[in-house]
């Protein structure tokens, strides 16, 4: 695979020297994520914060330790790089009070940014700068457990309003939106939505955009047998494992025009890095070989089909951030004979999603290799390590993060810069 630049964020002296100390400190600040979906399972969007393990000390310069991994994860978005491949997403930022008159602020994209301010007292101060931010074009989210009298003047200009359903409790929630009504003005914003029953009643409830990875768990099974158009893309994968000859891949491959298609749109996007067009499924197995050909054909597994397209994408969205992820970080650690298992283990950790059937039973008839399938059904083996590791940055444990990074020999650097440019790899993928 081509590789492209990591994503290092641009930083003034001053923050490159904050970095530095931050390094130093031995104290981690790992980056975590969480999707922004909207009603049709849409990814618009993420969530990034800086979580740490332990406290951080505080920085020169920087008012507060919140202070501190404001000012990381603010470098991280304003980075040339990030702005370029997610600058059209929307990109949610929990910021402290004390951050939002921070220079790095003002050098945020105000189309797609929204700073969500974490819980204060609303201080004149406070206002301020929220009114200050609004009447500049940015736009602001309040948690409802931020809602006060004393912040109504605000909460009237956040165009967000973000409450926490995780409780499951229906009639509440239709309660608390009822108290909420007076405010008309702001977008709803579901948080911690674990579940697609939870996701369903939000949508009933006229919510805006949904937080959480309830399109990644794994449902019950329809009874369905597997399509015929599935069967045939696991029979490539299995020709393409054992190095079959390119002309009876190629024989397979166009008895389906609609996956012909989609490789082919998968190869040709920004991410795979190819100096020029592939034109056809001949050019692309010459260009590529059966390895990296493998690699794109697991894709095929969640777009071939147009029922449940929209949840299928924000798994596969998800499951490319992961196998990215997990690559940047491992194969320079791993064995040359195990790097490219990486990325397929993080492809099909998701497959149990996708089919509604228990891992064991997703990845019948595959014939993955051994280190692969320890990973996926046991959590054992080379890769195990890695894909857990970005699990735990999407679950937002920052003490699992820890720990699986000093088992791997990865620091939180190492994690972030990873973290950033696979967010960064996976946007460009025609999808």
């Amino acid at each position: 695979m081509h590789a492209i630049p990591s994503a290092r964020p641009h930083h003034d002296p001053d923050e490159n020297r904050a970095e530095n100390d931050m390094d130093s400190s031995g104290m981690p600040g790992f980056m975590t994520r969480q999707p922004l979906l909207d009603a049709d399972f849409r990814v618009i969007g993420h969530e990034l914060e800086i979580d740490v393990m332990r406290p951080l000390p505080v920085l020169p310069g920087a008012v507060s330790v919140r202070g501190n991994q404001d000012e990381l994860l603010l470098a991280s978005v304003i980075d040339m790089d990030y702005q370029q491949a997610l600058g059209r997403k929307l990109t949610l930022l929990n910021l402290d009070v004390d951050s939002l008159a921070g220079p790095l602020v003002e050098r945020l994209p105000r189309e797609s940014a929204i700073l969500a301010i974490r819980p204060a007292t609303p201080t004149p101060q406070l206002l301020a700068h929220g009114q200050a931010l609004t009447r500049a074009g940015f736009a602001l989210a309040l948690d409802e457990v931020a809602l006060s009298p004393g912040m109504a003047p605000l909460a009237r200009e956040c165009r967000y309003l973000r409450l926490d359903v995780g409780d499951n409790d229906l009639m509440g929630l239709c309660d608390r939106l009822t108290r909420l009504q007076g405010l008309r003005g702001p977008r709803l914003i579901a948080r911690n939505v674990e579940t697609e029953e939870a996701f369903n009643a939000c949508r009933k409830l006229s919510f805006d955009l949904y937080q959480g990875y309830f399109f990644a768990r794994a449902r019950p099974a329809t009874g369905r047998a597997m399509d015929a158009s599935r069967l045939r893309i696991m029979k490539l994968l299995n020709l393409s494992a054992r190095h079959a000859e390119f002309p009876e891949i190629e024989s397979h491959l166009k008895q389906d025009a609609a996956l012909t298609v989609r490789l082919l749109r998968f190869i040709n996007s920004p991410a795979v890095g190819l100096r020029y067009p592939v034109r056809s499924i001949g050019h692309a197995l010459l260009m590529l070989g059966h390895d990296q050909l493998y690699r794109w054909l697991t894709l095929l597994l969640f777009v071939h089909e147009s029922a449940g397209q929209g949840r299928n994408l924000a798994l596969l969205r998800n499951a490319l951030i992961r196998a990215r992820f997990t690559e940047n970080l491992g194969a320079a650690r791993m064995p040359p004979d195990l790097r490219d298992g990486l990325f397929i283990v993080g492809i099909l950790s998701m497959l149990d999603a996708l089919l509604g059937l228990p891992m064991s039973q997703a990845v019948e008839g595959l014939n993955l290799a051994e280190p692969i399938v320890e990973a996926l059904l046991r959590g054992e083996g080379p890769y195990a390590g890695w894909l857990a590791l970005a699990v735990a940055c999407e679950r937002r444990d920052p003490g699992a993060i820890g720990r699986l990074g000093a088992s791997l020999g990865v620091d939180a650097q190492a994690v972030n810069l990873a973290h950033i440019e696979a967010l960064i790899w996976a946007e460009g993928m025609d999808l």
